[in-house]
């Protein structure tokens, strides 16, 4: 169950795990109220899907037909998604009993202490197993008093297949002669984009053909345009929005830059680093887990002239910052859809036994 199936990490990420599941020989159903760009991909492959529904994400968590949809395929485990999805989910197995896994996505530093989130944690105390990308999200639970035999860690999947065959990027915003450097992602406080933005000026001083490009949206696209606007830079960002194509622009960049407060198993530079371009990364937990000074440049997440140094310097020294990016790569080979698929299976096992335990 999945809030919806639109352009975030966690709505690819099960994109991707759901079919490789039913490779494997499960019968796997997929639940979700909103349709969106991962729609086509599930749509193709052996799962069955419900499109349930809600005029809002808060009508998810009184939605009436969940609990009935549960109550017919009683399924050996239910797996949530996201926030609404995790509080409907402990509706259904509170009186159903069935099995359940929730997902853990992100950090601390993501849930502000909201009624929904409060709500979200009295829920996932009472999950079988919580799944997390990160030992970021882990350690969240684990502060939060669950056992650590109840949480597992399983990184995110990298499409490498579909990066490399990505085609070029044709966008009339970005021309042949630009120094193209993005940001990937949700357009979000956690990003720390203010900052990001404020660093630009000083990297086109130094570099006259760099251009940056925001693929994304989120609140604060308003806010960053204004910034941006402000600054006298329209004519050097791009506000791309969401971008179906994200490995063609990934590839064709000269770099991507991420200098999130924080994050939990980053997918866009996971991708980034996948696509062999260099990264420049603030100096987090979540980034130093995946990667080290000889894969990428770190910059303090607030320190803006260090920001703009450190893409400076990785457009001014390309032997340097493609042998970064090389080293970058090479770390992912093992990260394979069905080794994922597999982590799951075990991570599903042990809801049931602890589950049957509890009963």
């Amino acid at each position: 169950m999945i809030t919806g199936l639109g352009g975030g990490g966690a709505e690819r990420q099960l994109s991707y795990l759901a079919p490789a599941l039913s490779r494997r020989g499960h019968d796997v159903h997929v639940a979700f109220a909103f349709a969106g760009v991962h729609s086509e991909r599930l749509a193709g492959s052996p799962c069955t899907l419900h499109h349930l529904s809600a005029s809002s994400r808060f009508a998810l968590i009184r939605l009436a037909q969940t609990i009935p949809l549960v109550r017919r395929l009683r399924p050996d485990v239910l797996h949530t998604w996201l926030t609404h999805m995790d509080i409907v989910g402990y509706s259904a197995v509170r009186l159903l009993r069935v099995p359940w896994l929730m997902s853990e996505r992100s950090a601390a530093l993501s849930y502000p202490p909201t009624l929904l989130n409060r709500l979200r944690v009295a829920a996932g105390k009472r999950a079988d197993v919580i799944v997390s990308n990160s030992e970021g999200g882990a350690e969240y639970w684990r502060t939060q008093s669950v056992e650590a035999d109840r949480i597992e860690i399983v990184p995110n999947f990298v499409p490498l297949a579909d990066i490399e065959a990505a085609g070029p990027l044709h966008d009339e915003r970005v021309s042949a002669d630009d120094e193209l450097v993005i940001h990937i992602g949700r357009l979000s406080p956690e990003k720390n984009l203010s900052a990001l933005v404020s660093a630009l000026p000083h990297v086109f001083r130094a570099r006259p053909r760099a251009k940056f490009a925001f693929c994304g949206e989120g609140l604060l696209l308003g806010d960053l345009t204004a910034q941006v606007a402000a600054a006298g830079l329209r004519e050097r960002v791009v506000f791309a929005g969401f971008v179906p194509n994200v490995a063609s622009w990934l590839k064709r960049a000269s770099a991507a830059v991420a200098v999130s407060r924080c994050e939990g198993h980053p997918n866009a530079v996971l991708e980034a680093m996948a696509a062999g371009v260099p990264v420049v990364v603030s100096d987090i937990p979540a980034y130093r887990s995946i990667l080290g000074d000889e894969s990428a440049a770190f910059a303090g997440g607030d320190n803006i002239e260090g920001i703009a140094d450190a893409i400076i310097n990785t457009l001014e020294d390309r032997a340097a910052a493609e042998l970064r990016a090389a080293r970058a790569r090479l770390s992912l080979a093992s990260q394979s859809i069905d080794a994922t698929a597999a982590r799951y299976e075990h991570a599903y096992r042990r809801a049931i036994e602890i589950a049957v335990a509890r009963h």
